[in-house]
């Protein structure tokens, strides 16, 4: 049954449509960004993360390979849902939602609010990476790869990264 939230426009169940745009630059990209996904989830982190609680079976498969004590950063974290499913893990988290970061501190996460574009993080620092159904915010090709190699630079060498990209049709 489709949601029936307050927020029919913006709630990605509801199936809104795309908005008609364009991309001519880097800038247009950002701009559309910032409308289109920054100020929705800006606008709806209470009622996103009342809906995202259950984490998905093939993130924590990834996450059960990694070894006692590994640094994981979650890119893209929202509400924080993977930073306490394995007590045995480091997680760090980032969104470039300040409503989402606060619901993740408030939930006693370690959080901080960047675009994937610009972590500032040093190279190679983490164990693991996981970046669950964020890279298809961005509105270019040219932006998702540059999204993909700021994470790769995240994880030292025979570190790994799990990332799920949502595309139409996609459920879960």
């Amino acid at each position: 049954e489709p949601c029936k939230c307050s927020y029919p426009s913006q709630c990605d169940s509801q199936n809104y449509g795309k908005p008609n745009y364009s991309v001519t630059d880097e800038a247009d990209a950002a701009s559309l960004e910032a409308k289109y996904v920054s100020q929705v989830y800006e606008d709806i982190a209470d009622h996103f993360s009342n809906t995202r609680h259950s984490p998905w079976p093939g993130v924590i498969s990834f996450l059960k390979k990694l070894s006692p004590n590994s640094l994981v950063m979650d890119v893209g974290c929202g509400n924080g849902k993977y930073l306490n499913s394995m007590p045995e893990l480091q997680f760090i988290g980032n969104d470039n939602s300040l409503n989402l970061c606060k619901i993740c501190k408030d939930r006693g996460h370690e959080i901080f609010s960047c675009n994937v574009l610009n972590i500032p993080l040093r190279k190679e620092v983490c164990d693991a990476v996981i970046c669950i159904a964020m890279i298809h915010h961005l509105t270019t090709v040219e932006r998702r790869v540059a999204a993909i190699q700021n994470i790769a630079n995240l994880i030292h060498p025979g570190g790994m990264a799990y990332i799920t990209v949502l595309g139409p049709g996609t459920r879960s």
